[in-house]
């Protein structure tokens, strides 16, 4: 009985590679071979079919003149262009961050001034950033993209101290930056020859740093300091991130893009960072 079963299993396995090779050269039109079926190769025995210069075509009766040629099958320009494809690529990113309730006090830099109490509800929660990426497109419908992005730091005046020794004053000040780097695994539906939808997928080790200034000043017309009292956050920690978008192609290698992700960080003061990343891909 194996043996019967071992024996059915390889004549199955036999058949769809016999099978997928006659489609291949049918779609392909390698099939078709002038001369090899003439009147010496394609004899029935009891005469000679006489067509010696005509092309055999399968669904051709038997004996009857192949006046026909298939056509090859057009392959698309997504087919052409996508399997194997190594990319390179840039983002602008507009990212929007959500901070954990985190209650801080930055003693005052001017002298008897009173300390500066506020929570991270304060700090600015957009941000720009620029990121770049290597890609690698094994097939038609899955990629991977490797990424580094950087923010550039946001200040934003919070807070001015009354004046306690004229003309001196001071103002609190605060900066939020981050850096990832991480990879993404990205599925492609492609919905014409030019259009494709973008799921991903990944992982990126996020440092973001937030700094709290409070910055004693000689006056308000020359703004020289002279003192300054800080307040540092740090988060370091591996993430997911998820997203979707779609992309354009413009040309057999330069393709538009525009995705939306979000990323749950889970840190001690940010929590979470949503983005949009619109930019460009060029493939080799």
């Amino acid at each position: 009985m194996r043996k019967l079963f071992v024996i059915t299993l390889s004549a199955v396995a036999a058949f769809t590679t016999a099978v997928a090779h006659a489609q291949y050269y049918y779609n392909t039109g390698s099939y078709y071979n002038y001369g090899s079926y003439n009147s010496g190769g394609y004899n029935t025995g009891r005469y000679n079919t006489g067509y010696s210069g005509m092309s055999y075509h399968p669904a051709q009766a038997v004996g009857t003149p192949n006046t026909t040629y298939h056509t090859p099958q057009a392959v698309s320009k997504q087919k052409q262009r996508e399997i194997g494809q190594i990319s390179v690529g840039a983002d602008y990113v507009r990212g929007y961050a959500s901070y954990k309730t985190v209650d801080f006090v930055v003693d005052s830099a001017l002298t008897g001034g009173e300390p500066y109490v506020s929570d991270t509800r304060d700090f600015d929660r957009g941000f720009n950033s620029i990121s770049f990426n290597i890609g690698w497109r094994p097939l038609r419908y899955v990629g991977l993209e490797a990424f580094y992005s950087t923010s550039l730091d946001d200040n934003k005046v919070t807070h001015t101290e009354s004046y306690t020794h004229y003309p001196e004053f001071a103002r609190g000040e605060y900066s939020v930056s981050y850096k990832v780097y991480g990879l993404d695994l990205l599925g492609y539906i492609p919905i014409n020859d030019y259009i494709e939808f973008i799921a991903s997928i990944g992982v990126g080790k996020y440092d973001a740093k937030a700094k709290v200034k409070v910055n004693a000043y000689e006056d308000s017309i020359s703004f020289n300091p002279i003192r300054t009292t800080s307040k540092n956050f740090e988060d370091s920690a591996w993430a997911y991130r998820i997203g979707g978008g779609f992309q354009i192609w413009m040309s057999k290698h330069l393709a538009l893009r525009v995705m939306g992700r979000w990323s749950q960080i889970g840190g001690d003061f940010m929590d979470y960072i949503t983005e949009i990343n619109v930019g460009v891909r060029y493939h080799f």
